[in-house]
């Protein structure tokens, strides 16, 4: 695991600029806190920064060059069946000088080229240089899990990289904004892949790689996998036992490791279930929670309940509204992209408090996705059956126009009077685009061009309505928002983060479920559900799901009531949004406009607290990077914003 960079020279002539890289590395100190190193060779430059896991000898340090000197590696990530390809790497006469999965990874590929993408189980980002072709190759890992940023720099003469979008345009050096990525970002809450809101930085798909030569035009990311779902059209009798096989020899494979190894644990069944699995063969491993003190925004309780059941240790953090207003634009320095989905905040916090135990955890992203977790997934057969018995589409939007908003339902008829490909982009949509062109000032595309090629290639494949929400969360969704903030909110404190979930035998069962085994009986995920019943308490499986809830509303509206209006008119965003817009939709907000949910608030605060972090330079670098001596004081009691340090 790694924070990697480098820099390869495109033009004849020229050399690659090694102390970038230098900087770059050191900007991600975060990441790998426990070695760096920058390699030259010829027009090329990387760099890493150590997270040692795997090998932690002096054999897996990096970059690593080949055992034939032809090929150095830069590489973040972890391949779990590293034991695996060392036995067929030794079949054919490799000789290996270690036992790290960076050298099972090099050595796979200067044996088998491209090929190699496809033996690898595991998450990774990484770039090859061959130095007998004069390429470099980089690749991303199928579900996104790992990052990777690229951008040709110094008037086309650099291809740069890094895991980080901030290592490429640290804060101050952000002049420009995409505003059309603003616009994605104010309908999904992230900015999807290949943009990013800071051009000419392009974020490298989930399963996609891609190939650079000196004197050549830069070519287009290509993909190599692609997300494939292929329901099965009634229940199969032995779904449960093939759904729990996949997962425990998931988790057996994500728990090799040379350091300790814990858990996130919630109240739900997704992080229960690899906890359960993991106490099989770990007994007495160490859990972590994280909550709030407002009732009905903690699963603190509960994980312990689980916990105690399965014989595992629970370390739980409570964090508080002080806390929440001081560590915030920290979390939003790391998140790199403005991105508001609030579980964040808990998500952050709990990896700050694992990384004092232990160097990995497992984790839960994932589940929802593939099982068919999300209550959203149920309204395709509501909206069914409502157009069975009641009016046709234009009648029932005709109805919803008379219902005011907020009242009961009103939504269920928009959605009856709208299709799928015309609603649904996502488990977030923020704003409408009517919206967005009254908050903005510029014009531009909608959501929909976003989610347009996955409708397409869920209508070529015939997959039904919740196969098909599946199919656009996997591709937006999961790597754009829930794998973003699970690195960056583990890797800003040097914790590896694993997802036995995302496992490509796991999704090789997923992927052939029928509708019934996911939203079933009143419930979702009911084929994993019923996998693991017999490994949790009956509550644990039941349990509908949270999601790190966070009291953003709650607090909005009351002790940091103050706290959205103060960061939105200080930020100077007045060339992209409307700040008229923006403070109109703070005064719906206060006044209990039932039609600006808090999301809302907290999207524009996010991006308000991102432009001062990148754009105005507001913070200083230290007290970004967590240094609590540059920290601003926390004024406890009521709401009290502190005064941020400033850049000078």
């Amino acid at each position: 695991m790694s924070g990697i960079a480098g820099c390869l020279a495109l033009a004849g002539g020229t050399r690659p600029d090694a102390d970038w890289v230098l900087r770059a590395v050191r900007r991600m100190v975060h990441r790998g806190p426990d070695d760096e190193h920058v390699l030259s060779d010829g027009p090329v430059s990387l760099g890493a920064r150590r997270l040692a896991i795997v090998d932690l000898s002096p054999a897996g340090r990096q970059p690593m060059r080949s055992a034939d000197g032809r090929y150095v590696i830069v590489y973040d990530g972890e391949i779990y069946n590293y034991a695996e390809l060392a036995h067929r790497l030794q079949a054919r006469g490799v000789r290996l000088r270690g036992k790290s999965d960076t050298e099972l990874l090099l050595e796979t590929y200067a044996a088998e080229g491209r090929e190699a993408l496809r033996k690898l189980r595991g998450m990774y980002a990484f770039a090859i240089w061959d130095a007998k072709s004069g390429e470099l190759f980089c690749a991303r890992d199928p579900f996104g899990i790992k990052p990777f940023y690229y951008a040709v720099a110094d008037g086309g003469r650099q291809f740069r990289f890094a895991s980080e979008r901030k290592a490429l345009l640290p804060p101050g050096d952000v002049t420009e904004i995409d505003p059309e990525a603003l616009r994605k970002y104010l309908s999904f809450q992230y900015v999807p892949a290949p943009a990013t809101m800071t051009p000419p930085v392009i974020c490298l798909p989930a399963g996609c790689c891609l190939t650079i030569r000196p004197d050549a035009p830069l070519d287009r990311p290509s993909r190599y996998w692609r997300p494939v779902l292929r329901s099965a059209r009634s229940p199969a009798p032995d779904t449960p036992e093939r759904v729990l096989a996949a997962l425990r020899d998931s988790v057996a494979a994500h728990l090799r490791s040379d350091v300790p190894v814990g858990a996130f644990l919630s109240g739900g069944v997704d992080s229960a279930a690899i906890c359960a699995i993991a106490a099989e063969t770990k007994p007495g491993m160490l859990t972590f929670t994280a909550g709030f003190a407002q009732s009905g925004y903690s699963e603190i309780d509960e994980a312990q309940e689980t916990a105690a059941v399965l014989g595992l240790r629970n370390v739980s953090y409570v964090v508080t509204p002080q806390e929440f207003v001081a560590r915030l634009p920290q979390i939003i320095w790391q998140l790199d992209d403005p991105m508001a989905d609030a579980a964040a905040v808990g998500l952050w916090f709990v990896a700050r408090e694992a990384r004092r135990h232990v160097k990995v955890v497992l984790s839960g992203e994932g589940a929802d996705e593939l099982f068919g977790g999300y209550g959203v997934y149920y309204q395709p057969g509501v909206v069914r059956a409502a157009t069975k018995l009641g009016p046709g589409r234009s009648l029932a939007q005709v109805m919803a126009g008379r219902i005011a908003p907020g009242q009961k339902g009103k939504g269920m008829l928009e959605r009856i009077a709208t299709p799928l490909r015309s609603r649904y982009i996502g488990n977030a949509n923020i704003f409408s685009g009517d919206e967005i062109d009254s908050l903005t000032r510029y014009g531009g595309g909608t959501a929909y061009d976003v989610t347009g090629p996955v409708f397409d290639q869920a209508e070529a494949a015939g997959l039904d309505d919740v196969a098909t929400m599946q199919l656009v969360d996997i591709n937006t969704w999961l790597p754009g928002d829930i794998l973003v903030k699970a690195d960056r909110g583990s890797m800003a404190h040097g914790l590896e983060l694993r997802t036995p979930f995302l496992d490509r035998e796991v999704m090789s069962v997923a992927s052939r479920l029928a509708r019934a085994e996911k939203t079933a009986a009143g419930t979702t995920k009911f084929a994993l559900r019923e996998a693991v019943g017999s490994l949790l308490p009956q509550e644990s499986v039941e349990r509908r799901k949270l999601g790190f809830p966070v009291p953003i509303g709650q607090w909005f509206r009351g002790e940091l009531a103050g706290y959205p209006d103060q960061v939105i008119r200080e930020a100077r965003t007045e060339e992209w949004l409307d700040k008229r817009a923006v403070v109109d939709v703070l005064r719906r907000f206060r006044a209990g406009d039932p039609d600006v949910p808090w999301r809302q608030v907290w999207t524009l605060v996010v991006f308000s607290l991102w432009h001062q972090i990148y754009v105005e330079r507001v913070y200083d670098q230290p007290y970004l990077r967590g240094d609590d001596s540059a920290a601003p004081p926390d004024h406890g009691g009521g709401f009290a914003p502190p005064t941020p340090p400033h850049a000078g």
